[in-house]
């Protein structure tokens, strides 16, 4: 697979990304910029990816701002559910709606469910986000060249990343390393909450997959992948220290820097042969 033109054009300027397969509803727009290397400048088009701001909305309650990529939004709403704790499957969902700047879901969340997430999410305390995790028990296991062969799917299948260089991608897989689903994001939050609705749609138990992506995994993203139910996450890029901490309490294992031919793991190595 050639390069990608934001990552390595050391040759100067190539389109060959512009010959990719689109779709009118994708979220990048054209601008023109002007390119200046180390021989000359010249004026260029280029595709820039688009975010939009989207209000959710559950049961009456504003619960969050998604600042997102403006397609599979009735995927982020539940992944975003589901990732919080707030619905612990679909069926709790009745009905989502979706108008300009707002989603709109009601659901069968009890109050009082809505009630604690909120004072949670007020609190910005480390001690009570580890001591509201339920803790993962799984004896599924991942062999490292499933990970590897995950790693590469990405590299392969994030088309508005090539086009933009502007989005994080994340991934649902089963432990044989089957796609389960496949979702980019402007934002790495979202794109973890795109895939994990998407898959969860379909029926899929969560708790036999691995949750993987490109992004930092910082305490927020490996608590949604907690919540959600996964026993096992995974990114090329680097881990913080409370996602480390969290990991461990959780039961969760850690992958970090999954680039072939290495990997580090960092929590409940025993998943990981």
């Amino acid at each position: 697979m050639r390069d990608d033109w934001h990552a390595n054009r050391t040759d100067g300027w190539k389109d060959y990304w512009k010959n990719d397969d689109t779709h009118p509803s994708a979220p990048y727009a054209t601008f023109h910029c002007m390119e200046i290397t180390e021989k000359d400048s010249s004026e260029i088009e280029v595709d820039v990816i688009i975010e939009n701001k989207f209000k959710l909305i559950v049961n009456g309650v504003h619960i969050t701002t998604f600042f997102a990529s403006p397609v599979e939004l009735r995927e982020l709403a539940v992944g975003f559910l589901l990732c919080e704790g707030l619905l612990t499957s679909p069926d709790e969902l009745n009905s989502i709606e979706f108008s300009e700047g707002t989603i709109t879901c009601d659901t069968k969340v009890p109050g009082l469910r809505l009630v604690q997430w909120k004072q949670l999410q007020e609190s910005e305390d480390f001690k009570s986000l580890t001591e509201s995790m339920t803790s993962i028990v799984s004896d599924v296991y991942f062999n490292k060249d499933v990970i590897f062969s995950v790693m590469e799917y990405f590299r392969k299948q994030a088309r508005s990343w090539r086009r933009t260089g502007g989005t994080h991608s994340s991934i649902v897989c089963d432990h044989e390393g089957d796609i389960i689903s496949f979702c980019e994001d402007v934002s790495r939050s979202c794109s973890i909450d795109k895939a994990v609705g998407k898959a969860a749609l379909c029926g899929v138990d969560l708790d036999n997959c691995a949750l993987m992506t490109t992004g930092r995994l910082s305490s927020v993203i490996v608590g949604k992948a907690v919540r959600a139910g996964f026993p096992l996450i995974a990114s090329k890029a680097a881990p913080v220290s409370d996602a480390i901490k969290l990991a461990e309490h959780a039961g969760i294992t850690l992958v970090a820097f999954a680039r072939k031919p290495d990997l580090y793991v960092y929590t409940r190595t025993q998943r990981v042969r």
